[in-house]
């Protein structure tokens, strides 16, 4: 794993400053400090590959039951993978999904909106039945730089997930410390906004078939349990934020040389790893990012 020296250190104080990048500065600075770090709890989806893991409760109310793991799906890609949410910064990125924050910049680092950062919405979400649990998925496309160089890995510091029966976006809008106003917080890797100690480290050039770069192989999935939505309904906006690069920092240049950080909701039976075993359990009409009618779901094994 690459860290970062005093100099990388500066800078991404630095960018945690400017009027876009909003983190709160102590959070920062409690996450990149050594001792924090060797407090820091790690799924490492680098030294074993294929693999996957959890976070021990107490970040949200059954997040122990959140499976972070490896997933290598062909092909990737925008257009093929078709994201809710994009995002692209140098060393330390950030975003949340949403229609909203002006055409293709949107808030804090968000890309392309608003035909690859939307809204989405919690009846649009496919039902996977993962290890016998009831989850919805979300999936990374990472797009860092390949096999043999160093920046190849990149740290998922925070996701943070929440719904909200209407648009709260623009009341959070660039201001990351602003997060939790979404509405009602689902699942957070971390326990409090801003700190970063649970982190994910991935690898960008991993894949089953050999190694990649960019956009066209897919690096991780999230299975969020179903039952840590309860109470929400169908029409409820699925706010999803994410922080990466805190611990292991996005490829250089002015914007880094890699692409855009991508994620989709899963919602196809080839989206998921399932050794050849999936079933179709209940659910029609599979489109797009999965927009089912009346809210019926799909329920799929994984």
């Amino acid at each position: 794993m690459k860290r970062k020296n005093k100099p990388d250190l500066q800078r991404t104080f630095a960018n945690a400053l400017t009027p876009r990048r909003v983190l709160p500065a102590l959070a920062v600075a409690a996450a990149l400090l050594p001792g924090s770090r060797a407090e820091a709890t790690l799924i490492d989806l680098v030294t074993t590959y294929p693999n996957s893991g959890s976070f021990a409760a107490g970040t949200s109310p059954g997040g122990n039951n959140v499976v972070y793991s490896t997933i290598d799906t062909l092909p990737a890609g925008t257009g093929v993978f078709d994201p809710f949410l994009t995002y692209q910064k140098k060393d330390v990125e950030q975003g949340f999904n949403t229609s909203q924050g002006g055409s293709g910049q949107g808030f804090m680092d968000d890309k392309r909106v608003d035909q690859w950062t939307h809204d989405l919405h919690l009846s649009e979400l496919a039902i996977i039945n993962h290890n016998g649990v009831l989850s919805y998925a979300f999936e990374l496309d990472a797009n860092e730089t390949g096999g043999g160089n160093a920046n190849k890995l990149l740290s998922i510091d925070d996701i943070r997930i929440y719904t909200s029966p209407t648009d709260t976006a623009a009341s959070v809008g660039d201001d990351a410390s602003l997060v939790n106003s979404l509405g009602t917080l689902r699942y957070a890797q971390n326990a409090t906004l801003g700190t970063t100690a649970n982190y994910v480290l991935i690898d960008a050039s991993n894949s089953e078939g050999g190694h990649t770069s960019g956009s066209g192989s897919s690096d991780m999935i999230v299975y969020v349990p179903t039952a840590l939505f309860a109470g929400a309904s169908g029409s409820d906006f699925v706010y999803f934020y994410t922080i990466n690069g805190v611990h292991d920092g996005t490829d250089e240049g002015s914007q880094g040389n890699s692409g855009f950080e991508e994620w989709r909701a899963v919602v196809n039976i080839e989206e998921v790893p399932d050794n050849g075993s999936t079933l179709a359990l209940l659910g029609l009409g599979v489109l797009g990012l999965g927009f089912f009618a009346h809210g019926r779901k799909n329920v799929r094994n994984a």
